[in-house]
């Protein structure tokens, strides 16, 4: 027996959380500013398990939200010992949620009515 059924779900299921990593981080930075270990702590309590984060996961993703300026970051010396990067969601970045957020709701519904059947 193939195992193809198991790779093709693999290689969507990288592809879901690619895709909603970046929604995540800024939905959880929407809420308040945060630093990476922080985000990837609040996502565990909120057992959000199919995404997983893992902060060398999130540290790349952070550092090329702030280029493309939906985030914006400062360091916080509170722990002159462990210097913590703080990451807030710019104007862009909520836009971007804004519009993201819609997006994942419309594509959640059309799924599943397709999945469903009521789409047949």
């Amino acid at each position: 027996m193939s195992n193809a059924h198991i790779e093709e779900f693999e290689r969507w299921s990288r592809e879901v959380k690619k895709g909603a990593a970046s929604l995540a981080i800024l939905a959880v930075l929407e809420r308040e500013r945060s630093y990476g270990y922080d985000i990837v702590k609040k996502l565990e309590d909120w057992n959000v398990t199919f995404l997983a984060f893992e902060q060398g996961t999130v540290y790349p993703l952070l550092k090329r939200l702030e280029k493309r300026q939906l985030l914006s970051s400062t360091w916080s010396m509170d722990e002159p010992d462990k210097p913590k990067k703080y990451y807030t969601i710019t104007e862009e970045g909520k836009a971007a949620l804004k519009l993201m957020t819609q997006t994942w709701a419309r594509l959640s519904d059309e799924m599943k009515s397709i999945i469903g059947g009521d789409a047949l």
